[in-house]
């Protein structure tokens, strides 16, 4: 029997039969397997033969603080591998229950976002057929504009999310002028802005095409773009296009609010966030995304940060060549 607390998954307690079973170090340190539907098996082993233990836990109230209590059974080597089996089976099922669920859920969200959207740009353009536009109606309508843009981006944050944990992303590689693309996506998403910034672009060497997958390649790019301008508010972000001989580098630079140290390695994980965005909009995704299309394509990114003085990322991919 074993009592384990829940955040950290560390073995409280053991009874004289865990111990003698899975050894006196088992105490005061984390489970080496994570539970499955409240399940796991432990190796055990007493008097020089081997053995696997069965457990399943439930949570219990003690002392006002849940735990769990794990109860276990012996098991034979061939039952233990057959349990782990559906364990990892029942995981499977679950995980793609969430994926499918957050795929129907997101799709839902769409179409009425974009009947939103359709009906503001019919309001704002028949108010100034008939001249009834001013300053008041016209900040507000750019408002809801931005937060309909806002949620729809959040939304394929989370569908494509999903999509890479069901391992269900199709990957299409493909000669890519990253040149090209670069222009584009400045012209499409980064001019006009409110605040008169833009984006600097500067280009050294010899163009050559990098093989990639094209639309991932400018998700990647709209995010770093966009987070440039995000944390940044009075220079321009600058994206420097750097072909070298064997690979082709991008890097994307502001002079923000920077990253603190302490923040930069739990950066690409999921839903992680800086501790200075200060209210900031901003899932926790981005990055995380970033980084899985980036190996996805065989490339490398790295980062390189100061409180209050900016950040730079760099990504570097092979030539079609290479």
């Amino acid at each position: 029997m074993l009592i384990i607390d829940p955040d950290a998954m560390v073995v409280e307690k053991a009874n004289k039969t865990a111990i003698a079973q899975l050894g006196e170090a088992l105490v005061g340190n984390p489970l080496q397997v994570m539970p499955v539907n409240g399940s796991f098996i432990l190796a055990a082993g007493s008097n020089g033969k081997k053995s696997h233990i069965d457990f399943k836990s439930s949570r219990v109230h003690i002392h006002r603080k849940v735990y769990l209590l794990a109860i276990g059974q012996p098991v034979a080597r061939q039952a233990a591998l057959r349990l782990q089996l559906q364990h990892l089976e029942k995981e499977r099922n679950l995980q793609e229950m969430k994926a499918n669920f957050i795929s129907m859920t997101s799709h839902e969200f769409r179409t009425p976002l974009t009947a939103i959207a359709s009906a503001i740009d019919l309001v704002e353009g028949r108010m100034q057929r008939e001249g009834a536009i001013d300053d008041f109606y016209r900040r507000n309508i750019a408002k809801i504009s931005h937060e309909v843009f806002n949620l729809n981006t959040m939304l394929d944050e989370i569908l494509t999310l999903s999509k890479i944990v069901s391992n269900n992303y199709e990957i299409n590689k493909m000669p890519v002028d990253v040149r090209k693309m670069v222009d584009f996506l400045k012209h499409q998403y980064f001019t006009d802005r409110r605040d008169d910034r833009k984006l600097e672009v500067k280009i050294s060497g010899t163009p050559r095409k990098v093989i990639v997958d094209k639309d991932q390649l400018s998700k990647i790019l709209v995010n770093l773009i966009g987070n440039a301008f995000k944390y940044s508010d009075k220079k321009n972000p600058v994206l420097r296009l750097r072909y070298h001989k064997r690979k082709c580098e991008i890097r994307v630079a502001d002079h923000g609010i920077g990253i603190p140290e302490k923040d930069i390695p739990n950066l690409f994980n999921s839903f992680y966030r800086g501790s200075n965005v200060d209210g900031r909009e901003g899932t926790g995704l981005g990055l995380s995304i970033v980084k899985t299309f980036v190996e996805m394509n065989g490339g490398k990114i790295t980062v390189d940060s100061e409180e209050n003085k900016g950040t730079t990322f760099s990504i570097t991919f092979r030539y079609e060549d290479e």
